[in-house]
């Protein structure tokens, strides 16, 4: 017999009831809160995969025209096969993002993006085959910009659309995400306060059974920081509208260095430079991506410590589903590393350039400084090292022309002001770089001479200095100094190897233009000696054939003629000689001073008188005043060479007019002066004739090499001695030689004497 339904009965059949209610609808939403998250889960995965992409197909499409731009400029082969290796890539980026986009309008978009790279392919193979191999950098560039550019700008329209779009899908689905979360914790109040309602006896078992469902909210929201908190190359984090930071991951950590409870509330201001944040960059840039709806953009930014880097940053403005806006999503990378790149492969390039063309070293050098600045610093000084191993600033350069006379004060007031004291020195004997990152206050204040001296260089705001030898092999040719003065330019050790690199190829191409133009002159020298050693032997065959001709007996005073013109030119012949073999011996580094007692004024006394004749025919009288007994340790041979060519010199340029010799012991030093009356030297020659391969211009006609006055500082030089000229255009030249009484120990070779004359 069935038992009646009693009031208990029919309580708990009521509470049973109640409760599988409660329960079916408590699984009933747990079921579908579960489905919605997983749904949400992986397509929250598939967007960051998707837009992971997009960025890869980007960059791979930038390394595809770089790649082609290159291969235009150089036709190398290996470039050849970089190409198609960047376009594979690019292709097969584009295939994988394809099975992303299976759907319209993202489909649609790609295909777009694919047939403009088409376009672009075709017209840069069309230009390439049209193109010279002999085609300039310039050339290239102007080249690619007029046959390719429009198809180019196609495709880079291309991908900032399917960008957008991908940017786009992101930010609807994190709305969609927040409206599905808001409808899910609705309808489980909403059961919640059913159950209530309902009965009061099962709050308890409906607490209960929340609880899970709030756990499983945690658990899809700690999936998703550990999926953000896993990139860590991109500073990923949420702006309120307010622009304050309202969320933090690991990767924005690592890159801006500041803790997560350490920016959380604060502006965005903080990561600006003072000079922006001043300016409100940071505001604008919020409005515009509110009015946008999405910006990119690249600029200088602050980590904690103080250092500044380069940082690409895109913005999505977030907004409810009344289009309020709630904040913006931001993403960031740091690319001080790829604007390094882009920039090294562009100063190697243009300084490619400059190497090619064999320039005058003066003109390079100008031109590498040019190039330095303000490229890679704010300033450039280029030192060479000149004779007696001299320093000598070759290129001074500066962004600013009012600094760059300040840097010419400088050092012409302090030498080595803008490297410490000894810097450049030091770099240049030890061919090592030495990197100050950054001179403090204190350190400019060691390194000042003076007040005035720090004065200027707090003016010229030294920061970071680099100073690197110029070496090629075991020489140093000089150092280049740079300078910058902002403190995120400062000088890294990426830097340093960067420069020194580029210093070996500024010096291996001054060491070649060196050598280029001694072989320009080695060949000069060798057509100009074939001349001038004919002419002296052909006038001896002659005179020697008409010799041969004469009867002595009948023509004894044309037979002695003939004789003193043919010993003229063999004298002449054996001066040409005797300067070939010192130019060879001192070129070498083999000559060696062969030093005993001499009497330079029997010397001198001895070449006047031998060239008496030469005198006489050149229509000049010379005229020797000398001291007795003016006696020394010297090479007699090689001090008769250096009276020989002065007095030659004189004879050729002051023909017609008188010529002083004057011999006179000063200050414990002998001192020779040779002075002519004739055509005179422009003051811009008068450090230049002593150079080697130098005739001054008015000199062309008359025979020589263009070596005499070389080999005679040379010569006098290795005495420890100086050579200086004084001249007048039109008044003629005093040359004068200053010699002391015994040559540096370093250079005296003792030897048997003077070889006979």
């Amino acid at each position: 017999m069935r038992r009646p339904w009693t009031f208990a009965r029919r309580v708990g059949a009521g509470l049973v009831a109640s409760w599988g209610v409660a329960i079916a609808i408590l699984v009933t939403s747990l079921f579908a809160v579960r489905a919605v998250n997983v749904g949400n889960e992986n397509e929250d995965r598939e967007l960051a995969v998707e837009l992971l992409e997009m960025d890869r197909l980007s960059r791979a499409f930038t390394d595809k025209v770089d790649s082609e731009r290159n291969f235009a400029i150089s036709r190398d082969p290996l470039l050849a096969e970089q190409m198609e290796v960047e376009r594979d890539h690019f292709l097969a980026t584009a295939e994988r993002l394809r099975l992303r986009l299976a759907k319209e309008p993202g489909a649609v978009l790609l295909e777009e993006l694919l047939r403009a790279e088409r376009e672009h392919e075709d017209a840069l193979q069309r230009l390439l085959s049209s193109q010279q191999r002999s085609s300039s950098r310039q050339q290239v560039d102007t080249l690619l910009r007029t046959a390719a550019g429009r198809e180019r700008a196609q495709v880079e329209m291309a991908l900032d659309r399917l960008a957008r779009y991908c940017d786009d899908r992101m930010v609807r689905n994190i709305e969609q995400e927040v409206r599905e979360d808001r409808q899910a914790l609705a309808l489980i109040f909403t059961m919640a306060v059913l159950g209530l309602l309902g009965m009061m006896s099962l709050a308890w078992v409906l607490g209960r059974k929340l609880r899970p469902l709030h756990r499983e909210a945690m658990d899809s929201e700690q999936r998703f920081r550990v999926l953000v908190e896993g990139v860590q190359d991109y500073a990923l984090y949420l702006l309120d509208a307010q622009g304050r930071v309202a969320s933090w991951n690991p990767g924005a950590e690592r890159i801006k260095g500041w803790k997560a409870e350490e920016v959380m509330g604060r502006s965005q201001a903080l990561f600006y430079t003072p000079e922006e944040a001043a300016a409100g960059e940071p505001e604008r840039e919020l409005v515009r991506a509110e009015r946008d709806g999405r910006l990119r953009i690249e600029g200088v930014r602050v980590r904690k410590d103080g250092t500044r880097f380069w940082a690409e940053t895109t913005y999505a403005a977030l907004r409810d589903e009344d289009g309020r806006l709630k904040g913006f999503a931001k993403v960031m990378r740091d690319i001080t590393e790829r604007r390094r790149a882009e920039r090294t492969q562009r100063l190697f390039a243009e300084a490619g350039r400059i190497f090619n063309q064999l320039l005058e070293p003066q003109v390079m050098v100008a031109e590498l400084a040019r190039l330095m600045v303000p490229e890679l610093a704010d300033g450039c000084v280029l030192y060479m090292l000149a004779s007696e191993e001299r320093l000598v600033p070759r290129a001074v350069t500066h962004a600013s022309a009012e600094k760059e006379r300040l840097m010419w004060e400088l050092i012409q007031r302090y030498p080595a002001a803008l490297s410490g004291a000894g810097r450049v020195a030091r770099v240049v004997r030890t061919a090592r770089s030495e990197r100050a990152e950054w001179l403090t206050a204190e350190a400019l204040e060691r390194t000042a001479q003076d007040e005035e001296h720090l004065r200027m260089l707090r003016r010229l705001e030294v920061g970071s200095v680099l100073t690197v030898p110029l070496c090629v092999g075991e020489q140093t040719l000089g150092a280049l100094v740079l300078l910058v003065s902002q403190p995120e330019r400062r000088f890294t050790a990426t830097d340093q190897v960067f420069v020194e690199e580029l210093a070996g190829r500024v010096a291996l191409a001054l060491d070649n233009t060196r050598l280029f133009l001694e072989a320009q002159r080695a060949l000069e020298l060798i057509g100009v000696a074939s001349h001038d050693l004919a002419n002296p032997l052909n006038a001896m065959q002659l005179l020697l054939t008409r010799l041969r001709r004469m009867e002595p007996d009948q023509e004894p005073e044309r037979v002695r003629e003939g004789l003193a013109a043919a010993l003229r030119h063999s004298q002449r012949l054996g001066q040409l000689l005797h300067n070939l073999l010192d130019l060879s011996r001192l070129s070498s580094g083999k000559l060696e001073l062969e030093v005993s007692r001499v009497d330079l004024t029997e010397v001198v006394r001895e070449v006047v008188e031998r060239h008496a004749e030469q005198a006489a025919e050149a229509g000049c009288s010379i005229s020797f005043e000398a001291g007795l007994g003016l006696e020394g340790q010297w090479d007699r041979l090689r001090l008769e060479r250096v009276v020989t060519n002065l007095l030659s010199n004189a004879l050729k340029f002051g023909r017609g007019k008188p010529i002083e010799v004057r011999l006179a012991q000063v200050d414990g030093r002998a001192r020779l002066t040779v002075k002519d009356h004739g055509v005179g030297i422009p003051p811009e020659a008068q450090r230049r004739i002593f150079e080697r391969f130098e005739r001054e211009k008015s000199a062309v006609r008359h025979a020589g090499f263009g070596l005499g006055l070389y080999i005679v500082r040379q010569l006098v030089e290795a005495h420890g001695g100086l050579i200086r000229v004084e001249s007048t255009p039109g008044e003629g030249a005093a040359f004068t030689v200053e010699l002391p009484r015994a040559p540096p120990a370093a250079v005296v070779e003792p030897g048997p004497g003077p070889e006979p004359h």
